[in-house]
This record gives C-alpha cells, sequence and structure tokens, in this order.
C-alpha cells in the first residue's frame, strides 16, 4: 500500500477553511430544504488506484443514486496527485461532505481537533459492519475520544513475513529455524555450502537491503514496535530495545560470515526479490495476497521454479522471545479513513445516508459466494460480463470494473475484507496462478496460527512523537547499518542509545507514555483462534 499522505497545510489557510465549514453557515438541512421526499445530495472527495478512474456520472454512480435515492457527486484523484490536490482543497473552504484519506497521519489529526470533521460516536454502533471493526482501530481515528472518520477495516495480520528455500533446508540436512542461533548456522550454510549444486560460491543466506529492510526481527520481541519497557517502566521503541540489540548482533556474525549480501547496505529491496526469484537468495519475505506468489515484481515461485526447478519454499513461524512470547506485530488493522464534514452537524439525514452507504458497500462477501447468483456481489460488482467475469469459477475484473461496479468508489478489495482468518482463504480461492493459490496456502496456514501484538502506539496521537520520529527512525536505521557492517562497534550500544535519546528520543518516549496512560491503553496479545 501506498504511504499515508504527508500534508503541509498553513495555519492561516486552514483557520479559512474550518470558518469556511462552520456549521453555524449551513442554513438549511439538505433532506428538508428541497422537500421531504427530494434526492439528498452527497459530494465525495477521494484518492483512488483504480484505473481508469472512476468518472462522475458513470453507470456505477448511476447505480448507486438509483439505490440509495441520492444525487452522489464524487470526484477521485490518482493517489500520487491526491496529497496536493487535498491540500487545496482544504485550503479552499469548499469542504465536500466526505473526505477519505489513507491514514491518521499529523494533518488528520490537527484538522480533526480544529473543527474540521464531524464526530460519529453517536451513529457508528447503528451500523453493523461497523460493529466488527475492532476497538484498537477505531482508537487509532478517534482524537480525545472522539470518532472522527470510519476506518476501512484491513487485515492486521498483513505485512511481509519471511519464507525460506524448504529444498535447501532438506538438501543440507538442516530443520527450519527456531532462534537466531539457528538462524545463522542456516543463513551461514545456505551462503557457503553451495545450496544450488553449481559448484559456486553464489547464493546469499539471508536477503537483506538498504534501510534494514525487511526488518529481520522474526517476532515482535526483536522489532521496531513499541513493545519493551526501560528501567524506569516507560514503553520505548523497538530501536533501542534488547531485543534490537540481540538482532543486530547477530546480523552483525552473519554479515560477517558472508551469509549477507555484501552490498546490501546499498541494495534497494526489489533487486533482493530479483535474486530470489533468480534462486541465488535463501530466506526473504513476502505476504499473502490476491495473486501473490506469481507477480514477477514480487516473490515469484514460477520464476524461481525456472531457474531451480524443485525449489520449494515454506513459511517460517515466529520464534519464541526471551520472554517466552511467540508472535508477530499486527498491523494498524485499516487502510483508508472517510470522514465527514463538520458542516454536516445539523443535517443527521444526510450523515446517516452517508453512513448506510458505506455501511452496506463494506459487507463481506466469502470468495464461495462471489458468484453472479448473488444478487449483493453481482450489484457491487457492476454486473456479469460488465464489470466481471467469471474465468475458472472465479471472478476476474473486467477493463470496465471502474466504470460499472459500485464498489470501485467505495473499497479496493472484492467482496470485502473480513477481520478473521477468512480473507487469507479466500487469497487461495481467487488466486488464478497454481503457484499463487501454493503461496497463499502456505502463507495462510502459518499466519492463522500465530499471535499478534497489538502496539499501543498506534492507538494515541503523540504530536512530538509525529514531530520527531522520522528524524529518530533514519538516525536509528544508519547506525544499525553501520553495527551491521563493522563501521561501529556493537559495544557502542549504551552510547548509541543516549544519543538517540538525546536527539529527542526522551521527549517522545515521555509524551507517548503520557499519553498512553492517560488513554489507559495497553499493548495486548491477540491469540490465534
Amino acid at each position: 500500500m501506498k504511504r499515508f499522505m504527508s500534508i503541509a497545510l498553513s495555519t492561516v489557510l486552514l483557520a479559512g477553511t474550518l470558518a469556511a465549514c462552520s456549521p453555524k453557515d449551513e442554513k438549511a438541512s439538505s433532506s428538508t430544504k428541497n422537500g421531504k421526499d427530494s434526492k439528498i445530495t452527497i459530494s465525495w472527495f477521494d484518492g483512488t488506484w483504480e484505473n481508469p478512474v472512476p468518472e462522475p456520472g458513470n453507470d456505477a454512480v448511476k447505480k448507486v443514486n438509483e439505490k440509495f435515492n441520492v444525487d452522489f457527486k464524487p470526484q477521485y484523484i490518482p493517489f500520487d496527485l491526491y496529497d496536493d490536490k487535498l491540500t487545496v482543497k482544504m485550503a479552499s473552504g469548499d469542504i465536500p461532505d466526505v473526505i477519505g484519506t489513507e491514514g491518521a497521519d499529523t494533518n488528520y489529526i490537527k484538522w480533526s481537533k480544529q473543527g474540521a470533521f464531524l464526530p460519529l460516536n453517536d451513529y457508528v454502533d447503528k451500523y453493523e459492519t461497523f460493529k466488527d471493526i475492532p476497538q484498537s482501530v477505531w482508537d487509532a481515528v478517534s482524537v480525545d475520544g472522539k470518532k472522527y472518520g470510519i476506518p476501512l477495516y484491513f487485515p492486521s495480520k498483513g505485512g511481509k513475513k519471511p519464507v525460506i528455500r524448504q529444498d535447501w533446508l532438506d538438501k543440507l540436512g538442516l530443520k527450519m529455524p527456531t532462534n537466531f542461533e539457528e538462524l545463522k548456522e542456516v543463513a551461514v550454510a545456505f551462503a557457503t555450502q553451495d545450496p544450488d549444486g553449481n559448484g559456486k560460491n553464489d547464493t546469499v543466506g539471508l536477503g537483506l537491503a538498504k534501510g534494514l529492510v525487511y526488518d529481520p526481527s522474526f517476532g515482535a520481541y526483536w522489532g521496531n514496535s513499541w513493545y519493551h519497557e526501560n528501567k524506569d517502566g516507560q514503553l520505548i521503541p523497538g530501536q533501542i530495545s534488547e531485543g534490537s540489540k540481540e538482532k543486530v548482533t547477530y546480523i552483525n556474525e552473519m554479515f560477517k560470515a558472508g551469509a549477507i549480501d555484501k552490498d546490501w547496505a546499498i541494495k534497494p529491496y526489489n533487486d533482493v526479490f530479483k535474486d530470489f526469484n533468480a534462486g541465488k537468495v535463501g530466506i526473504w519475505y513476502e505476504q499473502p495476497g490476491n495473486d501473490k506468489g506469481s507477480q514477477p515484481n514480487n516473490l515469484d515461485l514460477a520464476t524461481l521454479r525456472k531457474n531451480a526447478p524443485d525449489a520449494k519454499i515454506a513459511a517460517i513461524p515466529p520464534f519464541v522471545a526471551p520472554d517466552k512470547s511467540q508472535g508477530y506485530v499486527a498491523g494498524s488493522g485499516y487502510y483508508r479513513i472517510w470522514m465527514l464534514s463538520s458542516k454536516l452537524k445539523n443535517d443527521p439525514k444526510k450523515v446517516e445516508k452517508i453512513l448506510e452507504m458505506m455501511d452496506y458497500m463494506a459487507k463481506y462477501v466469502p470468495a464461495d459466494q462471489q458468484t453472479p447468483h448473488n444478487e449483493y456481489f453481482d450489484w457491487i460488482m457492476g454486473g456479469n460480463g460488465k464489470g466481471y467475469t467469471i474465468v475458472d469459477g472465479a471472478p476476474q475484473l473486467t477493463e470496465e470494473y471502474s466504470k460499472n461496479a459500485p464498489i470501485s468508489l467505495f473499497n479496493q478489495k472484492q467482496g470485502g475484507w473480513d477481520k478473521d482468518n477468512q480473507a487469507m482463504k479466500d487469497y487461495v480461492t481467487q488466486s488464478k496462478a497454481p503457484e499463487a493459490k501454493e503461496f497463499n496456502t502456505l502463507m495462510g496456514d502459518m499466519l492463522s496460527e500465530a499471535d499478534f501484538f497489538v502496539s499501543p502506539v498506534g492507538r494515541i496521537h503523540s504530536d512530538v512523537y509525529n514531530d520527531k520520529n522520522a528524524a529518530l527512525t533514519e538516525f536509528a536505521t544508519n547506525e544499525l547499518t553501520k553495527m551491521v557492517v563493522g563501521q561501529r562497534p556493537i559495544s557502542d550500544w549504551d552510547k548509541y542509545v543516549d544519543e538517540y535519546l538525546a536527539k529527542g528520543g526522551k521527549d517522545v518516549i515521555a509524551d507517548v507514555n503520557k499519553l498512553i496512560k492517560e488513554s489507559k491503553i495497553k499493548g495486548e496479545w491477540v491469540k490465534a483462534k
């Protein structure tokens, strides 16, 4: 997914915006000023990944108008242009009824606090799909206890997870690694014992790219989440934790032993995908998804097997940590938010109509029910033969999908998202290539049995964190990279931590912990079902 938007908007411009959208300026309810049964006009401004970009008045919009008795006036902007367009829109004072964004970033918090958006606490419990959204996700889009946005739920078990060449393990008589010591043994063997059998020393044990991508943490304990506490009982960022120190120590040992590409610190991660697909990397990362495992720009089993016909991969389960925890860090649990303009404060009928539309479009349709015989699915997808066709028993989008399918105006996944493990099972059903089905099966099986840690930091909003975190992360990445390649001794760890704290880390830790305490939020493990 694309980055969350980052927009700089001056206080002067924003003040003008908020004044322009003040509820007291709204003269009459849109649902009554033109008569009791008149259509409600709904303006909607959002980014999109659809191609072609949905146009106002297309067949999908007409279907929405007919079904909900509205005059739906959407404006969609490609996400690579959306940031700038949203800046202009917010500064103009001409605030649409609904505004979309990718996440609860600094501007979302600022605009919420300054009154641009309508609090929705009194509305959301009336709609079934909103009831399925976990409290941790509501916390992420809430400001001072007020729900200013409707999050589009997204599986929290997503994100890149480690995979390994099982055939290399078998050839070298090695077992699946269960801790960092075993990982080092496997990675060194992969790099030095000719697992591809070509008689050359040309393989890499552990894939790694510049910026320490992807973070080889193998569990929440070693990751960059706020999992650990310092001696004062404060939660601290993972980059300065004992877990990271252990991880960096082992990665340094693997690098010195030749298990990691000597040029990893300047290597783009896309190049590591190419190396893995070429059969030259033993451990790398990928996530489940539609046709994942059969996409040449990602981990691609089909390409891998052209280069190594006997190649088999397996998912690496999370390691057991020193504190006995075992599991990964959960994702945010959402991607994209819809906010309603505060000018709708005196128009509850329009608010309810908008939320009714969002709720209707968010209903989950299991893969085995995604057929033309399912009236709901057929409608949201724009009709069989128009928005989609059935190919080998599964729906396939047509080139006219975004012109015909109402769901393309609201969501990015056919059939919506399920909050449990069913969405991962659907990846298997919906994937066309056999390699994708194979990959999604092995990843889904591992993830469905894994526990996940929900970080408390994603559920609070710290201005200090937002202001300083990017620079701190850059500093930490640079220093940890130096430690891995031997340019800075790991014995400098305490000095590195002191430097991190002096550069603003101490202030961030203090503010984050204050807000966590005030919000009565704690990190928690969600157990596998």
